[in-house]
């Protein structure tokens, strides 16, 4: 009985860790899209920021 008790802890175990490992590689999947969002945003923040400045120094030289 004892030996059988043993295995099922081993076996549950062995399930809890993958599901753990699981969980921690999708958290960090969407840690990393978080950070790919952020940076483009600002790309595109600083290309419109740019675009916008050059439409200003053009109606200053007309």
């Amino acid at each position: 009985m004892g030996g059988n008790l043993i295995k099922v802890i081993g076996l549950a175990a062995t399930a809890v860790g993958i599901g753990v490992n699981l969980i921690n590689d999708w958290v960090a999947e969407k840690k990393m899209d978080e950070r790919i969002e952020e940076k483009i945003n600002e790309v595109l923040a600083e290309r419109e920021n740019k675009e916008n400045e050059e439409d200003d120094e053009n109606e200053e030289e007309l």
